[in-house]
């Protein structure tokens, strides 16, 4: 009997050992084929997660305008900017202001060809040179991409419109503007701005055309400043130690009359010179505040910008255009009217 129980014994521990044996050996095999469907799932899983990524380019280019200004240093564009960006979000389109930090034509060209290649639904275009951007401009409207000229005109092109000031019948009321200011008499310097730019060449011969009016008027000098403040300034003060008997300074463009009155103001001159000309830009209301400004000359910058983004945007959705020369308009704005004058955009 103690024979029959010990082999009994033994073979169930035998029996035992060879069913946990085999757990043993399973175990392995069946985890790693548990585990490896969640190693294989990233990749299965990796063209749906790239979809989203390719569609962001065609959400990003929803609709992209772009404004060319001759450049970004001349505060006169700041209103402008605004303007755009207050229409962009009316509309619900993008916008965007790009050009060089100076006034710079080769520059400007660089731009302009660089936002073709990006194909937006139009293009607004102040030129440094008309005679520069004719190519660039004929090129996108090739391409369907419909251009204006904004601020300034570039006539022999093809562009479609001309949306800005009548800047020849600005500039004669520039200069009626001055003669008043000086009881029609004295010497008069002229800040011309770009002398290339066809808008400020304009704004000179419609103030050239008034002054003549006036027998007792001299126009001394004539110099450009490149819309630079920095350099207005120092032609300013320069003319003012050629000229010490100057009566008044005409500043062209929004580089002029900062220019011009910080020179005054240095001389100790405010209200002995005469400061008159465009824009409605910080440095010259606060001249005009310091009385070392006597009138500024708005072209509604804000209202010029808003119109020809609001004119693309159609022309984008198939409108026309019934006129190419879109007149904005200027407002004069004295000392006695500027508070009031600020409380809006214009």
């Amino acid at each position: 009997m103690k024979r029959v129980l010990i082999l009994l014994s033994l073979v169930l521990v035998l029996g035992l050992l060879v069913a946990c044996g085999g757990g043993a050996a399973e175990a392995p095999v069946e985890e790693q084929a548990a585990e490896e469907p969640a190693a294989e799932e990233p990749a299965a899983e990796e063209p749906a997660a790239e979809e989203p990524a390719a569609e962001e380019p065609a959400a990003e280019g929803e609709e992209l305008y772009v404004f060319l200004p001759k450049s970004l240093d001349n505060p006169y564009w700041d209103e402008c900017r605004i303007g755009m960006e207050d229409k962009m979000a009316e509309l619900g389109v993008q916008a965007e202001f790009l050009g060089p930090d100076t006034a710079d034509a080769a520059k400007q060209v660089a731009i302009f060809e660089s936002v073709i290649a990006r194909n937006p639904a139009g293009i607004a275009v102040s030129p440094n040179d008309p005679a520069t951007v004719n190519a660039a401009i004929k090129t996108a409207m090739d391409a369907g991409i419909p251009v204006l000229a904004w601020d300034a005109d570039a006539p022999d092109s093809v562009r479609l419109a001309y949306v800005g000031t009548n800047n020849v019948t600005a500039g004669e009321t520039a200069g009626h503007e001055l003669a008043k200011a000086i009881g029609e008499e004295g010497k008069v310097a002229i800040l011309h701005g770009s002398l290339s730019a066809a808008n400020a060449i304009e704004r000179v011969e419609g103030f050239e055309k008034a002054i003549a009016e006036y027998p007792n008027i001299e126009i001394v000098a004539t110099e450009p400043t490149e819309d630079s403040v920095a350099t207005a300034l120092s032609k300013a003060e320069a003319l003012l130690q050629a000229h010490p008997d100057l009566a008044a300074f005409f500043g062209v463009t929004g580089s002029g009359v900062p220019g011009a009155s910080g020179a005054v103001k240095q001389a100790d001159k405010c209200g002995e010179v005469q400061v008159v000309g465009f824009d409605v830009v910080p440095q010259g209301i606060e001249a005009m505040r310091e009385g070392c400004a006597q009138a500024l000359i708005s072209q509604r910058p804000y209202g010029m910008t808003q119109q020809t983004l609001q004119m693309l945007y159609d022309l984008h959705r198939g409108g026309e255009l019934d006129q190419e020369f879109y007149d904005t308009g200027v407002e004069i704005v004295y000392p006695e009217t500027l508070e009031d004058f600020l409380q809006t955009h214009h």
